[in-house]
């Protein structure tokens, strides 16, 4: 990578236990450069910001900000800023919980929720997910579970 980066990720690789996430990712930022992450739910947008604002260590690579390694420096110790996702989620809930929790406050019956719930799975995309936690889940599939 130059050394005028502003920003400098080298071969940065980052899994979830076994689940590789970031595979070899190199970038080079210029300062005052803008940048847009695009891509795919579950891609690793989230990961890589969680990574370059120190609240995720990477498995391999590094990470430095001009000629400053910041791979390994706590993350108010990296002068960055970070503007989290949050969403009204229950972190102890399931995806299907979470999605059927309004119509479980309505009494509806569970036949009818679990339905429902089924529908909107497959609606947002999140088919076969219904029994992960959310928190096991990725920052653009989370905003589907709160939209439903």
């Amino acid at each position: 990578m130059p050394s005028e980066a502003f920003l400098d990720i080298d071969r940065v690789a980052v899994r979830y236990g076994s689940t590789p996430v970031l595979h070899d990712l190199s970038l080079a930022v210029g300062r005052g450069e803008l940048v847009a992450l695009l891509g795919s739910s579950g891609c690793g947008k989230t990961t890589l910001l969680r990574t370059i604002a120190g609240f995720l260590s990477p498995t391999s690579g590094r990470l430095r900000i001009g000629e400053r390694d910041i791979t390994r420096l706590a993350p108010d110790r990296r002068d960055m800023a970070m503007v989290f996702q949050s969403y009204a989620l229950w972190p102890h809930m399931s995806v299907a919980q979470n999605i059927g929790y309004g119509l479980k406050l309505r009494r509806l019956d569970r036949a009818a929720i679990r339905a429902k719930v089924e529908d909107l799975l497959a609606m947002l995309g999140l088919a076969g997910l219904g029994e992960r936690n959310v928190t096991a889940l990725s920052g653009g599939q989370r905003q589907r579970v709160a939209l439903g």
